[in-house]
């Protein structure tokens, strides 16, 4: 088994994963918001490509190009983005330009796909910049990615949180569709999965990634 790459969501931290580390698992986990670049992620055809929400999106992006042994996406939409969803984006992005940071935290986490569920996951103003978060919102959004499940070629693990409805329907069909795959619904767990559910999350890995 290689390393696991392990692609944060937006305003997400490389140290988000730092709980599968302090698991035994053999990590790299850029903060694409910090200072590192998606330059920095080279796995190798032995490794496993995990992503989260935007972290899925740019791991699929990846995947068309780079050959790896294995890929878990997780709360990870379908190719075709819900009509409106380029000007949500943009709306979003300006607010994260300009608004101040408590009531901008408390807007985006009261979104409908979190489903109420506190983020288990601290932020801070100081970690990130206003206007990588901005450009990711316009570059990295469903409405700018172009995402094609038919140009999965590795087994391919789909995991999406049990009272995650829109992204439950959407790990299920392309669970369908995509040759190799698994599906794992986490029960009791909403969008943020592997920090809602953390055990059962590095369970359901270890059954996927073999053991070094």
């Amino acid at each position: 088994m290689g390393v696991i790459w392990c692609l944060h969501g937006f305003l997400g931290r490389g140290a988000d994963w730092d709980f599968l580390r302090n698991a035994g698992f053999d990590i790299r986990a850029p903060s694409l918001f910090g200072g590192d670049s998606l330059d920095f992620v080279q796995p190798a055809a032995e490794d496993t490509l995990l992503g989260y929400s935007m972290g899925a999106r740019l791991a699929m992006q990846i995947l068309a190009q780079r050959r790896v042994a294995r890929a878990v996406l997780v709360s990870c939409g379908m190719a075709t983005p819900e009509p409106g969803r380029r000007e949500l984006d943009e709306t979003w992005a300006r607010r994260f330009e300009s608004e101040p940071w408590p009531s901008l935290m408390e807007a985006w986490n009261s979104q409908a796909v979190f489903v109420g569920r506190k983020n288990p996951l601290e932020r801070n103003e100081s970690d990130f910049d206003r206007r990588a978060l901005a450009a990711a919102l316009r570059d990295w959004s469903p409405a700018g990615l172009h995402m094609d499940i038919r140009a999965i070629g590795v087994p391919t693990l789909w995991i999406a949180g049990e009272a995650d409805a829109k992204y439950s329907e959407a790990a299920r069909r392309a669970s369908e569709r995509v040759p190799n795959a698994q599906l794992w619904i986490c029960p009791d767990a909403a969008h943020r999965v592997p920090w809602e559910r953390p055990a059962r999350f590095i369970e359901r890995l270890r059954e996927f990634v073999p053991p070094r």
